[in-house]
């Protein structure tokens, strides 16, 4: 990967839920960033419960050339989740892709950003 330019794909990343109303958010609002960033490389993702998974949504940034893997994961506070089930599966979907490196966001609550979010909302 020496000299080649870096290519960043991002994997958004939610739980799932049995309810497709609910897995149907996720889409939306990935697409909502696509537009807004102007930016094809970003997935969504679930963990579980739902399609695409993880490995769909490396899958397809690895066949757009991104180099770099981003999981933005929208789970609220460390856990299990968090801590191991999802990096389990990025490793495990980069296995067959050596010198693709990754890394994942921390949970939302350790963002200063969410306290004005939430501070804003209740603030009516």
């Amino acid at each position: 990967m020496l000299g080649m330019k870096r290519k960043v794909g991002i994997v958004v990343v939610a739980h799932g839920s049995r309810r497709a109303e609910g897995n149907a958010t996720l889409a939306r609002f990935v697409a909502q960033l696509r537009e807004r960033l102007q930016n094809e490389c970003i997935e969504p993702a679930f963990m579980d419960l739902g399609e695409p998974t993880i490995l769909d949504a490396i899958i397809r940034l690895t066949a757009q050339g991104c180099n770099h893997i981003q999981g933005y994961a929208l789970f609220l506070v460390p856990g299990r989740h968090l801590n191991e089930d999802i990096p389990r599966q990025f490793e495990s979907a980069l296995n067959d892709h050596p010198g693709i490196t990754w890394e994942l966001s921390p949970p939302l609550l350790e963002d200063p950003a969410m306290v004005e979010f939430v501070a804003g909302k209740l603030a009516g």
